[in-house]
């Protein structure tokens, strides 16, 4: 599916489509220039998980930053995969007061 998307046609040639299938505690499905990769997610014990209210934003909120910036896919994945990770331990969508993303 993720590849099928990524194949579409684009009114902007600027850049590859890129396609993300997050799936909860399982595997990040990335798919572009023809190729799908799979990122882990970290293991969170489930007594850690409060509210999963927000992580897909917490995602792509993270993602977007690290890609703006220029980093690399799998810095865009991890930083996506750590926004949605704090997210989820937290009781509605809030953040910590000062985020370690290192």
């Amino acid at each position: 599916v993720a590849l099928r998307i990524a194949a579409m046609a684009k009114t902007s040639g600027s850049r590859c489509r890129t396609v993300i299938i997050t799936q909860g505690a399982e595997k990040t499905v990335v798919a572009r220039n023809g190729e799908v990769t799979l990122y882990p997610v970290l293991k969170l014990e489930k007594e850690h998980i409060v509210d999963t209210n927000g992580a897909g934003d917490a995602f792509v909120g993270g993602f977007l930053a690290r890609m703006t910036q220029g980093f690399p896919i799998e810095e865009c994945v991890r930083a996506g995969h750590y926004a949605a990770r704090i997210i989820i331990q937290q009781s509605g969508v809030s953040l910590p007061p000062s985020p370690d993303i290192a």
